[in-house]
Parts: structure tokens; sequence; C-alpha cells
């Protein structure tokens, strides 16, 4: 229950946290999630939600799961902050079923993080990487 409690004040305070320090920069991280086989068809379930429920957002460049064995790749890409705080919107009401199927292994992040997002990012346990060369062509929608 404490997880499910830091998990959910975790996504609600990053939310806030976003919504007020929009950067116009993109805003992108793998997450690396522990799902037991036990959980691996409700998980895989519940990531069709997610995306389905983030597709409409504009800012959402890329938003998508891979599995290899009981290791869940999550890769997000946003074009900026504040559409990153959207999606975390749209995705709040999943957070304690996704607490309840997986546990976070690590975040690496491709773009710079506030502190007070890597602060939270930690509270789950979350292993923070940190971002040390990129080059783009320009935003990818």
């Amino acid at each position: 229950m404490k997880r499910l409690v830091r998990c959910t004040a975790f996504w609600l305070a990053a939310s806030f946290s976003m919504v007020t320090h929009a950067y116009a920069e993109e805003v992108a991280f793998i997450a690396i999630l522990n799902v037991p086989a036990e959980n691996a068809q409700a998980f895989d379930a519940l990531a069709n939600d997610m995306v389905e429920a983030s597709a409409s957002d504009d800012g959402l460049l890329i938003y998508e799961f891979a599995r290899v064995g009981e290791t869940v790749y999550g890769y997000e890409r946003y074009v900026d902050a504040a559409a990153h705080a959207r999606h975390e919107a749209l995705i709040e009401p999943f957070i304690p079923q996704l607490v309840e199927l997986a546990q976070f292994e690590k975040i690496v992040t491709l773009s710079k993080l506030t502190n007070s997002h890597q602060e939270l990012f930690q509270s789950i346990g979350a292993e923070i990487g940190q971002p040390i060369a990129a080059a783009s062509q320009g935003p990818s929608k």
C-alpha cells in the first residue's frame, strides 16, 4: 500500500511540477520496469490502454513499450515539459494498476529533467541515468 501511495503521489507531483516548470525543449526518457511473468498479460493490456489514452495529445512524439522477458522498456518523448505534464494527467487513472503489476528499475533520461522530477523518479526506486550526447533531425512528428 505504501508503494501505491508513493507512486500515486509521484505522478501527481510530477504533473504539477512539470506544468509549473515548463521548458521549451523536448522531454525524453526510457523507463525500465520489471514485470513478473504472471503479470505480463495484464500489464500488456494496461500498456495498450495507456497508449490509447495518450494518443490524442499533439505534444506526444513517442510513447511505446517493448518487452524482453520480464523486462519492459517504455520510451517516452514529448515536444516539451508541458506536453509531458498533459500526458501524465492522461495516464494518472492507470497508475494504481501499473504500480500493482510492475516495479520501476531505472529511468534513463535522454533530456534534462528538473531536480524535483529526478527526486520523484528516485522515490519510486528508479535509478536515474543522465544524458551524455545527442543528435537530432528535429521533432519526429
